[in-house]
Order: structure tokens, then sequence, then C-alpha cells
């Protein structure tokens, strides 16, 4: 007898969806058969999809951001937005190292902060201008279970800049293919770094800034034949570049992510009276660029939110001034509602298998199948609007959109944390220790 069963719906595997029915031993899928077989506990799906947990793969919680403001959400309460938007495991990011000791230590903080998790999360390492070498501080990644290590190619003032040497010794390192570079790419020299009006967050930070930079790194990676992925990518002009210029190593060795933002706004929020609640890194862009973005949006291979909300009040006291402006926005509980809305069920891949693979999660999350873990989301597909906010924030720029996509429940290792539309209490996260 099985510990519970999910009978009758339409259960996602390799990309279609199919009648049947999934059981459930502890933690774990034990079979997915239309045979019905009994279980202590029994749960009706009739009429519901049934999804993989999807992964969020770049989120902030408890960011230190502009002006001293922390952003809203910490591990519990970031575990259930999550939750309500069928994100079943998140990757966090430790703090920027330049040595070995230093990223030790930042793991070791991010552990005590992390125990109030309620769904599973993992961390990428983080890495600055190097004191030790790009060998050493990948082997440590690696022996922490934090394959992949962010760089910056911008905020200089803020202390975390990678330069140039950094940034290619790094990516040759991840050529022995156990390590994958994640990159915010941004060349800082075409950087307004004067500017400190909000408003034209666009101009002081155009397109070329992406555009240049992620040319450089796909040079390298080409070169060193290695492995590089560019977060939040907002100009429809790169992808264009690099399918004209990289396209033999394009989702070989370099991959793309991209954040809902990008796809439902553009850069007109910045004259409006709110322009505040859109201030994130890299800024909106125009209705050209997002509709290139669109248009392909198959080149991208993860979707993720970059999920770093504020308060209004941190937002909007700054007044306008990027000094003092917190930079950031929510998204968790909005991921898959925001990207089923725009490209259907097809995008359940960009948010569940590809991430999976491509930071050593799979075949543990990010897939139905027997042996992974029981992270899965039972979801309807009908118009709604966005109408609440699960997270710690008090505001989100996503309120009154029209998705066409209700999460039902969500469950993690076997326990529902979502259970027709409520919370329920019980369920702890784990760290997953993650190998490439």
């Amino acid at each position: 007898m099985f510990d519970h069963r999910i009978l009758g719906g339409q259960v996602y595997q390799e990309g279609e969806f199919t009648k049947t029915n999934v059981y459930i031993n502890g933690e774990k899928i034990a079979l997915i058969s239309p045979e019905e077989l009994p279980a202590k506990q029994s749960t009706d799906a009739n009429g519901l999809l049934v999804a993989p947990g999807m992964i969020d793969s770049h989120v902030h919680i408890s960011l230190t951001g502009t002006g001293g403001n922390l952003s809203c959400d910490d591990y519990r309460s970031g575990s259930i937005a999550a939750a309500y938007g069928g994100v079943t495991t998140f990757i966090d990011f430790l703090g920027e190292a330049s040595t070995v000791k230093e990223m030790q230590d930042f793991a070791r903080a991010k552990s005590e902060i992390a125990q109030e998790a309620l769904i599973d999360y993992a961390w990428h390492a983080s890495a600055k201008d190097l004191k030790d070498s790009a060998a050493d501080m990948a082997d440590q990644a690696v022996a922490q279970g934090t394959p992949s290590i962010k760089l910056y190619t911008t905020y200089k003032p803020s202390g975390i800049y990678s330069s140039p040497e950094t940034v290619e010794a790094m990516i040759k390192r991840s050529a022995q293919g156990d390590v994958r570079i994640i990159i915010h790419a941004e060349d800082d020299e075409l950087i307004n770094h004067e500017n400190k009006d909000a408003r034209s967050l666009p101009l002081s930070r155009p397109p070329e800034c992406e555009i240049e930079e992620v040319r450089k790194i796909a040079e390298w990676t080409r070169q060193h034949q290695g492995n590089s992925y560019i977060v939040h990518v907002n100009c429809g002009e790169t992808i264009e570049m690099l399918k004209r210029e990289y396209g033999d190593i394009l989702q070989k060795n370099i991959y793309l992510e991209s954040a809902p933002q990008y796809f439902v706004f553009d850069e007109s929020v910045y004259d409006s009276d709110d322009f505040y609640r859109y201030t994130i890194t890299p800024p909106l862009r125009s209705l050209e660029q997002r509709e290139s973005l669109r248009e392909n949006w198959r080149e991208i291979s993860v979707f993720a939110t970059d999920h770093c909300p504020f308060t209004l009040e941190a937002k909007k006291s700054a007044q306008g001034n990027l000094a003092l402006m917190p930079m950031g926005m929510g998204g968790m509980e909005y991921l898959f509602p925001l990207m089923h809305s725009l490209y259907g069920n097809e995008v359940i891949e960009q948010l569940t298998v590809k991430p999976a693979k491509l930071f050593g999660l799979y075949p543990q999350k990010g897939v139905l199948a027997p042996g992974s873990d029981a992270d899965l989301i039972l979801y309807r597909e009908g118009k709604r609007h966005i109408d609440e906010i699960h997270s710690a924030a008090d505001d989100s720029p996503y309120l009154g959109l029209e998705v066409n996509t209700e999460i039902i429940s969500t469950m993690s290792r076997g326990r529902w944390v979502i259970w027709d539309g409520e919370f329920k209490e019980g369920t702890k996260g784990k760290f997953v220790f993650r190998t490439l």
C-alpha cells in the first residue's frame, strides 16, 4: 500500500500531459500508473493539471540593498510566497567572496538564516575580484554543494565587481565541467554612474551595457569551452547577437536566463507617477526590445524571478534618488502564472527540468518520475486577476494583471504546503547539495 495517491489528473511527463495516477511513498514518487492502487491517503485531481514543482533558480532572500534597506522576505515568508506560485525549490545566493575562507563563512552564515525554510532550497556561490585562485574558489564551491558561482561585471562602488581577468579565469576553470559561472552582465564602463535619477534608468544603463558585455563573455566561453550562464537577459538584441555570432555555443556552453518583468513591462513605466515600483537593475527596456525578447523566448533556457522585494515606503521615500533607491521586485508567486499566460504549457520545461539539469538538481527535482522527490503542483487554466500578495512585501507591480493559470495545491517532498489555496503548517525545507 502506498502512502499517498493523486488520482485522475492530467500528469506532465516529458513535455506531454496524460491522464494517469501518481503514487507516493514518504518523500518520493514511487509509481506513475493509470492503474488504481490502494493508498493510505488519496487526492482527487480530476479536472486538474499535475506538473512538477517549479524551480526558481534566482532569488535574493534577506538581502541588504541600497540605502541599507533589507529586502522583505526571509526564508519562511519567501517559502510561503513561492509555494503559492507552485515553486517547490529556490536557489538563493551566498555573499560575494574573494577567498575560500570567505566563501565558507558566507555558507555558514546563510545556513543559520535558512532554518525557517518551508520548501527546499539551494545556494549559488558568489565571487568578486579574487585573492585566491579561480581553481581554489571553484573547488570550494563544488565541495560545499554550490557548484555555480555568480560574478558581477558592474557595481564597482559596492565592492562586488569582478574584473575581466577574474571573469575570464573563472570561465576558463569552468571548462572542467563541474562548475557553472553565472554572470550579471553589464559593461560597467558604459554605465552613466553620475546619473542619480531613477526615472532615467534605461538611459544610464542602455542596452549596449548588456549586449557588449555578453559578447565578451561569449568570446571567452567559446575560446575556453567554458560553462557560462547569463542572468536576467533583458534585451532581445542580445539574443539576436548571440544567434548571429555565437550560435555554435548558444545553449551548449552559454545559457540564458530571463525574468517575467522583462516580458510583461517596458520602460514606459518610468514616466508614470509610481515609477519607483519598477526600479530594478538591469532596468526595463523599450517596447521593441521586449517584443524581440518575446519572439526569442525559446532561446532562453530558464525563466527565474530575481526575487528581491522591498517595501513600498522604502521605494517611495527614496524620491527617485538612485543613491537611496533599493533595487528589485518580488515575483516568486507569480513566475509560473505570468509565463504560462504568455506561452502556455510549453514553458514548463524552462521552469522545471531545464534549471534542474543546468544546476545539478536533476533527477531529484524538475520531473515527475519514480525516485524523484514528490514535489508537484495541481493547477487549472482559466482567466483570473492577480489580487493577492503572499510574501512579506506590501506591494507588487503585478497586482491587477490578468493571468490564465491558478495554482490550487503545492506539494513539497510528499507533504502539502498549499492545499486548495490555503497554506498548511508543518513542512520543513532542506538544503539540496548539488553536483554538476
